[in-house]
């Protein structure tokens, strides 16, 4: 799951070291290679060559993934097959030079927030797909305050799993906002908090996650509650330290995030077990907010870089260099590479490679 609104990747010096050791559980860097790039280069998204791609969420169907399309027939948020470049459309944006999207996928539902601008992420629309009826239903909207601009909302996606969506979404001044949970299933949604929250997130059990501020200005503390009743419940022990923490990435089992101060990544392959430091950024460089996690694969990036890190091998390997983003799925892993030509709907190279078929990562040098 994206820990944030849509994909990007901010810029930034770039360099990454593992200070931590293989004996110490860090990861180490291997050298790109050939059947690194042979792998990536084979399976390109023909469609990707052609037209304008963002995609925001991984199908679990090793072949397809959502994104915002911006083709002359047609801009808005589709499905698209990566063997064949089929094109699903899902729903069109009211404004195709301004709309975006960012979301998630639970097997079944897309869930997504469609933002009404490119300058700002303030007014949006929360949207769900239904995959097997082929339903879209708006289950949410930005709120405007008193003075008619819209209520400043945490830069984070709507999140999806087991038939529950989560978001926040600002609804007062200095920070304040709510947290939405939106059961798909039954198309009841609710609201299990109001205070200085950001981003929410959701894990396996039932159970929303999210960071809170005790007051504007003051460093977050991650909060839990039941996304069925609303009822607080004890925060998972992956979770306990990460004070100031926003770009935590889970797939409902898994977290890997950047520190507060965006400086070296953690990861833990459980929510019973500590996190651990996995990498450190060298002297004035920041590991971005594009972290992602999928089974054993975990995606991150310093600007221009993107790189893959297997947790078995405790190696980790460059996979682009101009920048772009990574999604990581318990299927598949999309690599779309970035280009020096600055566009409002740039034509990105997208790979989207079934985890079966990826090689090994290299020995570390």
């Amino acid at each position: 799951m994206a820990a944030i609104a849509l994909p990007c990747v901010p810029g930034g010096p770039h360099g990454l070291t593992s200070r931590t050791g293989r004996g110490h559980g860090g990861w180490c860097k291997a050298r790109s290679n050939d059947p690194w790039r042979r792998a990536l280069s084979r399976h390109v998204v023909g469609l990707s060559r052609t037209t304008p791609l963002v995609p925001f969420a991984l199908a679990h169907d090793r072949r397809s993934f959502f994104a915002a399309i911006y083709s002359r027939g047609f801009a808005g948020v589709a499905e698209i097959d990566a063997r064949t470049s089929a094109v699903e459309r899902i729903k069109a944006f009211p404004d195709p030079a301004a709309d975006q999207a960012g979301g998630d996928f639970d097997g079944r539902w897309l869930v997504w927030a469609e933002y009404h601008s490119l300058t700002s992420l303030g007014d949006f629309t929360v949207w769900a797909w239904d995959s097997r009826s082929g339903r879209v239903t708006r289950i949410g909207a930005a709120k405007r305050s008193p003075g008619g601009e819209f209520w400043e909302s945490p830069l984070r996606a709507p999140e999806a799993l087991d038939g529950l969506a989560t978001w926040v979404q600002g609804t007062g001044p200095g920070g304040f906002a709510a947290v939405h949970v939106y059961d798909l299933r039954t198309g009841r949604g609710t609201i299990i908090h109001r205070g200085h929250a950001q981003g929410s997130f959701l894990f396996a059990g039932h159970r929303v996650d999210w960071p809170e501020s005790p007051g504007p200005g003051r460093v977050t503390r991650m909060r839990a509650a039941s996304a069925l009743t609303g009822k607080r419940v004890a925060v998972p022990r992956a979770l306990r330290a990460l004070d100031g923490v926003s770009g935590l990435a889970t797939d409902g089992h898994r977290i890997a995030y950047p520190n507060a101060p965006y400086r070296s990544i953690w990861w833990s392959p459980s929510l019973r077990r500590k996190p651990r430091k996995m990498l450190n950024a060298r002297s004035h460089d920041h590991v971005d907010d594009s972290v992602q996690v999928g089974r054993r694969y975990v995606g991150f990036g310093i600007w221009p870089r993107l790189f893959v890190a297997d947790t078995k091998t405790h190696r980790y390997v460059q996979v682009a260099g101009h920048g772009g983003w990574i999604q990581v799925g318990a299927t598949t892993l999309l690599v779309a590479a970035g280009t020096r030509k600055k566009a409002v709907h740039p034509r990105l190279r997208i790979a989207l490679v079934p985890l079966g078929k990826l090689p090994p990562i290299p020995a570390c040098t």
